[in-house]
């Protein structure tokens, strides 16, 4: 037995009448649309963990405005998300340099803080997929 179609075609009808009313922000419409397969869920790119402080994830937030975010803090570009990233990095290894638990100084946190932020220039992922809007027409085919 095929699965059926109706849930999805119910889906893309409602989220276009959605965007379509003037009551919707654009927003909401945003938030209704589709994601190509094969998204990338993290843009962080740099991978040391001095005391196993890693860098934050550079993900992608809800807010079309400010699409990047690090530990619940939102961006409106990827090198400022990532600039943060780094920081934060920075400052959990030093505190566990400070606080001795690692057999580390502050100063090879700081050797990795410039590291994590060379990498930044370095990435070649610095956007997600582009959302398709919910008010864009679709064809849609049905085998039999």
């Amino acid at each position: 037995m095929k699965p059926s179609l109706l849930p999805l075609l119910a889906t893309l009808a409602t989220a276009a009448a959605a965007a379509a009313s003037p009551e919707i922000s654009d927003d909401l419409a945003f938030n209704l649309g589709l994601l190509p397969r094969q998204t990338v869920n993290n843009l962080q790119v740099f991978t040391g963990a001095l005391g196993g402080a890693a860098a934050d994830a550079i993900t992608q937030s809800d807010d079309p405005k400010a699409p990047f975010e690090v530990n619940g803090d939102t961006f409106n570009d990827f090198k400022t998300a990532a600039n943060r990233a780094c920081d934060n990095q920075h400052n959990a290894c030093a505190d566990l340099a400070n606080n001795k638990t690692g057999k580390f100084t502050v100063g090879q946190c700081d050797q990795q803080s410039t590291q994590c932020k060379a990498a930044i220039d370095t990435a070649t992922k610095t956007s997600f997929n582009a959302l398709f809007s919910s008010t864009a027409e679709f064809d849609i085919f049905c085998d039999t």
